[in-house]
């Protein structure tokens, strides 16, 4: 078994290994971070005597008989929340060491640095030109023998992209990979010579039309060999190379689509993928084990062989300092969303009491939400300060203003269309679903600006589609496509945006406005979003005068947004089961006042509710009955509209529903203007149980009784 963390490697089949370390510029100044995972190794080492954390252990390393001192130590890193494994020299004999048997590497990087002295970005030394250090344990503990293995004595299995196209099968049939010599004039071509290059060992990913279908191990060295008789008919020149391989199919086969643009970001030298996103044409291309990493991550549902299983979790040590994936516990939501606002305010924005908390649990329900409200209230302003606050911005792409137009008509005025020629031209949705799915830590934010401008059902239908497609793939939240392969025309086209689809890491964010300009929206929508409304304006409102201390944006992972629960199932245990059947309960109170005016919800509504009251439930941020009343306001009220009796007899049931037993219907049946009295509508909002519910349903009573018509919008 082969473990990789970083730039550390660990081979089980190789006797009294510890690690294999890929030099970088820490070799040359310091030792190295040793990633956490390898302290069992270490411990193996040195004879199950364990390093204390603040307690160094003196280290001896040799080398062809020369003793050099380093020590080990664990430091406690309480600013990032763990420990930090070291291996830190004692001398500066070491360093000169290191400098002069990898004297490539420090010329490379000594280069580069001197290019761009200012900037601390990690220089990454490509594969073919790494160098590397391995430690191997003695009979004494810490006491270790190093192989220094400049890049020309390298052992360790290389990683090949190879082409086949129409030869796959012949090729597959006979276990080989083979390429001509030279092609027509006489002339080689490097992707040709790389043949040379391979090794008994090396690992091959085999394309062919538009997909990775094996990954072989070559079991021999090349060879020089005729034209194999399978490819008799082929034009290629007779002379060539033959590689054997072992041949494993990959099922599924695994799209292109799915992860170019990621591996294309590697900048792997003479790599297979061109700055399109696209295969590069030729046959056998250089590629790397942080590659393999990426498309193992995209196919979980493939079953690799073991000979390709590396356990990679980051691409390089960012000058030696552990990148840190900060998880939230559960027990820490309040407290980020507390810093959240605290942003937002320093920014001299006001919001009512718990909106930033309401509107987290919004999206962590669903990644649909709809902030409704007059103009000039700073919805769109919330959900711009919102994502700033977790480190999400215009600069860095994260947060994307799409204003809607009011002659959109189709989704391709978002999602984009194919022009005349049958180039594809992505709308502004597209680009940032592309962004999004090839930063899948990272949170990105779309606020659809005045999204009812526009009949939200005309442009907008296939992302809600697709929304209702999510399912758990592993412990991914996958949907359909919103860009089918086939519907694109231009190779290249569906090398980026073919099979796209709507990543977990993005959340969609409408601002709307009721007036004469704009259209209603219909439960098809309503059922998919949590509508929140801004309406309750407090003009005398002012920044301070004397700001605290400036806050800056604080990064968050997309953890801390992304949905838990997908279906009722994902959270119906032991322990929420008697939580989930109170809720519904109540929702199937509310139901049977609805179905009289068919208003009623079904499951997609009943397991949102579920999930918002759950999450705040978990977090401690509402009470049962707090939550609950926002998601009456939030997923109830929004469906009612008419002008009928049956309307009115309704919200009279639903306000009693909110009150409880002391809210007597006939005494306000006949009376109605009873209940607008400034007193007594005061002392009924005092004494409900769902407050803020109760004052939506009287201010819609209001608008019934003196326009004979009523709607939660218009109210």
């Amino acid at each position: 078994m082969i473990t990789q963390v970083r730039s550390w490697t660990h081979d089980d089949s190789i006797p009294n290994l510890i690690g294999r370390k890929k030099v970088d510029w820490s070799i040359f100044e310091y030792g190295s971070a040793i990633p956490n995972d390898f302290i069992p190794f270490f411990d193996q080492a040195n004879h199950g005597e364990v390093i204390e954390v603040g307690n160094p252990q003196r280290l001896t390393l040799i080398w062809e008989n020369k003793r050099y001192q380093a020590v080990l130590r664990i430091a406690d890193q309480k600013g990032v929340g763990r420990d930090k494994f070291q291996m830190n020299y004692r001398s500066n004999e070491i360093k000169e060491l290191m400098k002069s048997v990898f004297r490539s590497t420090y010329e490379y990087m000594l280069e580069l640095k001197d290019k761009d002295s200012g900037s601390r970005k990690q220089i990454s030394v490509p594969n073919e030109l790494a160098e590397y250090i391995e430690f191997y344990s003695t009979d004494k503990p810490f006491v270790y023998e190093m192989k220094l293995l400049p890049v020309d004595d390298l052992t360790m299995p290389n990683i090949w992209w190879v082409n086949q196209g129409s030869t796959l099968n012949q090729e597959f049939q006979e276990g080989i990979l083979w390429a001509p010599l030279t092609g027509k004039g006489g002339r080689s071509q490097y992707h040709w010579d790389t043949m040379d290059e391979v090794r008994k060992g090396d690992i091959i990913l085999h394309y062919a039309n538009g997909a990775l279908r094996y990954v072989s191990r070559a079991i021999a060295d090349p060879v020089n060999a005729r034209k194999p008789s399978s490819m008799s008919n082929s034009i290629w020149e007779e002379q060539g190379r033959l590689i054997r391989a072992e041949y494993f199919a990959l099922e599924p086969n695994i799209p292109l689509s799915r992860f170019s643009q990621e591996v294309l970001n590697l900048n792997i030298h003479q790599g297979p993928i061109h700055s399109g996103g696209g295969v590069k044409q030729g046959y056998l291309f250089r590629f790397s084990i942080e590659g393999l990493n990426i498309i193992q991550s995209h196919s979980p549902d493939v079953a690799w062989p073991e000979f390709t299983r590396f356990e990679v979790e980051d691409n390089e040590d960012l000058d030696e300092v552990e990148p840190v994936q900060m998880i939230i516990e559960d027990g820490e939501v309040a407290a980020v969303l507390s810093k959240i606002k605290a942003y937002i305010q320093q920014r001299g924005f006001y919001y009512p009491p718990h909106l930033i908390e309401n509107f987290y649990l919004s999206l962590k329900t669903k990644p649909f939400v709809i902030l409704a409200g007059v103009s000039g209230t700073g919805k769109t302003r919330l959900i711009k300060l919102f994502a700033e606050a977790m480190g999400a911005n215009l600069d860095n792409g994260q947060y994307t203003q799409i204003p809607v137009r009011p002659d959109w008509s189709d989704p391709s005025d978002l999602i984009g269309y194919s022009d005349l020629a049958g180039k594809y031209r992505p709308g502004p949705l597209a680009k940032v679903l592309l962004k999004a799915s090839q930063n899948p830590g990272k949170p990105y934010f779309i606020c659809l600006d005045e999204m009812n401008l526009a009949r939200v059902e005309h442009y907008f239908s296939d992302m809600l589609s697709i929304l209702e497609t999510q399912e758990w793939q592993g412990d991914r939240i996958v949907t359909a496509p919103i860009i089918h392969e086939e519907s694109l025309v231009q190779d290249e086209d569906r090398v980026v945006y073919g099979n796209l689809s709507i990543p977990e890491n993005l959340y969609l964010i409408g601002t709307v406005n009721m007036d004469e300009t704009t259209h209603p929206f219909s439960k098809k929508v309503l059922d998919r979003a949590n509508t929140i409304e801004f309406n309750d304006i407090y003009l005398p409102q002012f920044p301070k005068e004397e700001p605290e201390a400036k806050l800056s944006p604080e990064p968050v992972p997309n953890q801390f947004l992304r949905s838990d629960y997908l279906r009722l199932v994902d959270a119906f245990h032991a322990d929420t089961k008697a939580f989930i059947t109170k809720t519904t309960e109540a929702l199937v109170r509310i139901n049977n006042i609805l179905e009289e005016i068919h208003a009623h919800v079904g499951f997609r509504t009943r397991d949102a509710v579920c999930f918002y009251m759950l999450y705040s439930q978990r977090y401690k941020l509402f009470s049962e009955e707090e939550a609950l009343d926002r998601q009456l306001l939030q997923k109830i009220l929004p469906r009612i509209q008419g002008s009928s009796a049956s309307i009115r007899r309704a919200l009279l049931n639903l306000m009693k529903e909110c009150i409880g037993p002391s809210f007597v219907i006939k005494d306000y049946s006949e009376n109605m203007e009873m209940m607008f009295e400034e007193r007594k509508l005061n002392e009924l909002i005092n004494q409900a149980k769902y407050p803020q519910s109760a004052k939506k349903i009287a201010s819609m009573l209001r608008r019934l009784e003196e326009d004979g018509f009523t709607s939660y919008w218009l109210s």
